[in-house]
């Protein structure tokens, strides 16, 4: 090979190296682009906006209405939908508006204020309801990319994405109530964000977003979620009363027999 040969297989060999690593990021960037909006469009069909309206009184005890929002997560056809307690709680009115952008009256079935967690309904054909896929929580690992959706300062169908910053935080949301082994994610999340859902790489729910932490009120990239194992977990007896009838019936059969035993007791005694 001539020295002229050597030369231009050395430029080109310079110019592969310098330009390829390139291409193969630019694909990998593609791909992760190709597949947050692959999970947006799978998931937005199923969050829906919460608009909440309660009454207040002012100086005079005149009554004053006040609204809100917050986001929820259609998690059935029946139109049962896992919001936030906190969005609901005091509300004398809720409307929630779904994706196509219908909106219906709900009402509350079922709470769970310990764990900010709320089951509200609503009365909508089950063709327009599109429930997501509950995941879940137990083999998350930090670092793993999340997407939030949700209604922030009611921008109704508005994503972030982030990774997971930490798992099991024990995180306050208000004096009498703390939450245990939370999910903290950076992904934006902002008021009008509680209720919506926690997303994986798959389009799957892995939390139910609840709070932030911040010194503004507004996102500094804290973000906390209820882990969907939970919600899994306290879902059937928020919705349905046989759970809580069960209990109920439980509890009765135990005292009976606990006041019949101390009752022979005493009779024993008395002997």
């Amino acid at each position: 090979m001539t020295e002229r040969g050597k030369i231009c297989l050395l430029l080109m060999g310079c110019f592969l190296g310098f330009f390829v690593p390139r291409v193969e990021n630019a694909a990998a960037l593609i791909r992760s682009e190709e597949n947050t909006i692959r999970v947006f469009q799978l998931v937005s069909p199923g969050v829906v906006n919460i608009t909440t309206t309660s009454i207040g009184r002012d100086f005079f005890y005149n009554p004053v209405p006040t609204e809100g929002s917050g986001s929820g997560v259609i998690v059935s056809k029946s139109g049962h939908i896992v919001t936030s307690y906190h969005v609901v709680q005091g509300s004398s009115h809720l409307e929630v508006t779904l994706a196509d952008g219908s909106r219906w009256q709900a009402s509350v079935v079922g709470t769970s204020p310990r764990n900010d967690l709320a089951v509200i309904k609503i009365e909508a054909p089950p063709k327009q309801l599109k429930p997501l896929q509950l995941g879940s929580s137990a083999s998350l690992r930090v670092g793993q990319k999340v997407l939030a959706v949700g209604n922030p300062f009611g921008l109704g169908q508005t994503l972030t994405t982030g990774t997971i910053s930490s798992l099991g935080r024990d995180v306050r949301i208000s004096q009498d109530v703390v939450i245990e082994k939370v999910i903290q994610a950076d992904a934006a999340i902002n008021p009008g964000n509680s209720g919506g859902p926690l997303i994986n790489s798959d389009g799957e729910v892995i939390g139910i977003n609840t709070a932030i932490f911040s010194p503004t009120g507004t996102s500094v990239g804290i973000s906390f979620a209820i882990p969907v194992d939970t919600v899994r977990k306290i879902l059937p007896g928020m919705v349905s009363l046989w759970p809580k009838l069960a209990a109920w019936v439980l509890a009765v059969i135990l005292l009976a027999f606990f006041l019949r035993w101390f009752w022979r007791r005493l009779q024993y005694r008395a002997y």
